[in-house]
């Protein structure tokens, strides 16, 4: 089992996450960039080593209070779930992160690009211009899709 030092050490290499004093000498680490309302990622990092990373892409029967318990976990696994919050969190509520982007393609050999700007859906041209705007990506694809473009 890690210590409280060394959960300390390995959650103060996330540049992006601020440590944050509670009561009873334990710490909390926020990120503060999330995309939706949750910013807790490590939640009671406490002195005899417990703390629970969040865990809100698991189903809540599979969590306590939509966190997992780290105490025994080890250095490797704590990674994953810290990444795994990470990933998470940084995802809009549409389910997408910020400036994520697909390319399409035509048979002449076009290419345009789908980007999600939160909340909306853009296609540029490879020079950036833009070609339309969409409230939701599934309006931009049909969009696409009829102009004869496919997603490699």
């Amino acid at each position: 089992m890690l210590s409280f030092e060394e959960k300390k050490a390995l959650f103060d290499e996330y540049t992006e996450l601020t440590a944050v004093p509670v009561s009873l000498d334990r710490i909390n680490y926020h990120f503060e960039d999330s995309a939706v309302a949750k910013t807790i990622v490590i939640r009671f990092l406490h002195p005899n080593g417990n703390a629970f990373v969040y865990a809100g892409y698991l189903p809540k029967e599979e969590t306590n209070k939509g966190y997992l318990s780290i105490r025994d976990a080890d250095k490797k696994t704590i990674h994953e779930l810290v990444d795994k919050a990470l990933a998470f969190l940084k995802k809009t509520a549409d389910g997408y992160e910020e400036g994520y982007s697909e390319l399409w393609f035509d048979q002449r050999g076009d290419v345009l690009r789908l980007v999600y700007d939160n909340p909306m859906w853009s296609i540029n041209l490879p020079n950036g211009q833009i070609e339309g705007v969409f409230k939701t990506k599934e309006a931009a694809e049909g969009y696409l899709l009829d102009e004869s473009f496919f997603k490699d």
